[in-house]
């Protein structure tokens, strides 16, 4: 096909594909928090859905009511890895303009 330069599209992809490895190295060293029960559990999650720490107010631990706590982690949990997700994203889309890449984004 004249006027199509396959070595030039090669080498975009290629560049995009070395772009987004970045960003997710840089991702990972990045934190997002998700709370629960009115900040009680506290959770801090990396930019690539690694839990990094969990902080527990003394006031949520209820010998007597375990099931409280538990459901608070829970739900922390899942705010922080949502939050990580939606950053990773976020910040992925900056690099591939929006485009979802299977395996990449």
């Amino acid at each position: 096909m004249p006027g199509i330069d396959l070595n030039y599209f090669i080498r975009q992809a290629n560049k995009l594909t070395k772009d987004i490895e970045e960003r997710k190295k840089a991702l990972a060293e990045e934190t997002v928090e998700g709370k629960s029960g009115d900040g009680l559990v506290t959770v801090v999650a990396s930019g690539t859905q690694e839990i990094k720490s969990i902080k527990i107010d003394p006031k949520a631990i209820d010998p007597a009511d375990p099931g409280m706590l538990e459901d608070l982690l829970t739900a922390a949990v899942n705010a922080a890895l949502t939050q990580s997700r939606d950053h990773m994203q976020k910040e992925l889309a900056k690099i591939s303009g929006g485009v979802k890449i299977p395996g990449l984004t």
